[in-house]
């Protein structure tokens, strides 16, 4: 009852499956080929951020392949089937950023990862196989691949330990012009509203989040997904993409509504203000990792798309406004919830890829961190923190 969005903050954005990729994206080319049209890392300050992969299908056209993928294993501790659907609609949540041919050409692999023997089990895989299918059957989407791994389980002394039940959804479509893809990072700060896409119903089912699990618990609702709504939302956002409309973008997933507008200022190195309809819990509201996504749109063209929106009966309101200020602020009415810098929160969303980074590599050059024009990084007795740099 007392959690704020601060302190909720302070732990979600440093959980590992929130929190900077960096550690991960650091030890790979990530654009061999030449035909790699979009890779890990996106804007400004080249933060491994995007949510779809998008290849070439040569070096002398414009038309490609987009990839995507789909996981909520914690989910399914608290309801398999809700998880399967879930995980299809994160894989298509993650692709909408990419101009595809359409919903019904896309096709998928599903990998399964569960210890199906032990008790009980081998049902909740059924239950999220026969889910996953339905919903699938919704969306026009078809399976033509996979593998599994049904013995995630082994015994430690006299311990049985087992892993989660996973599944894994990577989806595939064609892309006719691989230029119409769009990034999460923030283009226009000053000039742009943010306008988010809620698929949820309206819910702010904690169950199986982020949150939860930073305070070592799984809770007993989870989020589902409305295959119709999806579906809606995702044919209308293909076609402002056509349409040249969306400035940035980018999904609800891990870490909930909050991690997706942070997110969005990181990679466009700048902040925003974002303001909570009222009468809503600030907490559930920010935290719930329903499906939904941000559009970042100029503001001229805000009002006939909101009502674009209303005609095809997809969910759409204006959450907030950017601006070149690195600040992020959080308001409901006339409370203001959060006002802190953008380049704070960043810290906080970079810490444990670097504390992973300095097991794994130099600790000399894992500190080598590249900063934005006009910060530098001071020591302090707290820890190194940066600042910006007078005259910067």
């Amino acid at each position: 009852a007392d959690l704020t969005v601060r302190g909720a903050l302070d732990r979600v954005l440093r959980l590992l499956s929130v929190g900077s990729k960096r550690f991960l994206t650091t030890k790979v080319d990530r654009s061999v080929t030449g035909l790699i049209a979009r890779q890990q890392c996106c804007g400004p300050l080249q933060l491994p951020l995007s949510d779809v992969a998008v290849f070439c299908q040569s070096h002398f056209a414009t038309t490609g392949c987009a990839t995507a993928i789909g996981e909520q294993p914690v989910k399914g501790l608290v309801n398999p089937a809700a998880m399967g659907r879930l995980t299809v609609g994160e894989a298509c949540t993650n692709l909408v950023w990419a101009a595809i041919t359409d919903l019904a050409d896309v096709k998928c692999s599903g990998n399964w990862m569960w210890a199906s023997k032990l008790e009980g089990e081998g049902a909740a895989m059924y239950d999220c196989c026969e889910a996953m299918g339905q919903a699938m059957l919704e969306l026009g989407v078809a399976v033509d691949g996979g593998k599994d791994s049904l013995s995630m389980a082994a015994k430690v002394g006299d311990e049985l330990v087992k892993a989660p039940g996973t599944l894994v959804v990577s989806v595939y479509a064609a892309c006719p012009d691989v230029s119409l893809t769009v990034t999460p990072d923030l283009k226009h700060p000053g000039a742009s509203t943010l306008l988010f896409v809620d698929l949820s119903a309206g819910h702010s089912r904690l169950g199986g989040s982020a949150l939860a699990q930073t305070f070592k618990q799984v809770g007993d609702d989870c989020p589902d997904c409305d295959t119709s709504l999806l579906a809606r939302g995702f044919r209308a956002t293909q076609r402002l993409l056509r349409e040249r409309v969306l400035l940035a973008g980018h999904d609800r997933s891990d870490g909930g509504l909050a991690a997706t507008l942070l997110e969005m200022c990181f990679a466009g190195d700048c902040g925003a203000d974002i303001r909570l309809p009222a009468g809503v819990d600030p907490v559930g509201f920010l935290f719930n990792e329903a499906l939904g996504w941000v559009l970042e749109v100029d503001e001229a063209v805000c009002e006939p798309l909101l009502r674009a929106c209303q005609d095809h009966r997809i969910p759409a309101a204006v959450i907030g406004t950017t601006h070149a200020e690195r600040v992020v602020r959080f308001l409901q009415g006339d409370d203001l919830l959060l006002e802190r810098s953008t380049l704070a929160l960043r810290e906080d969303w970079e810490a444990t890829s670097l504390a992973l980074s300095k097991l794994c590599y130099n600790v000399k050059f894992v500190e080598q961190v590249r900063l934005p024009a006009g910060i530098e990084r001071r020591s302090t007795r707290r820890g190194e923190r940066w600042r910006r740099r007078p005259g910067g």
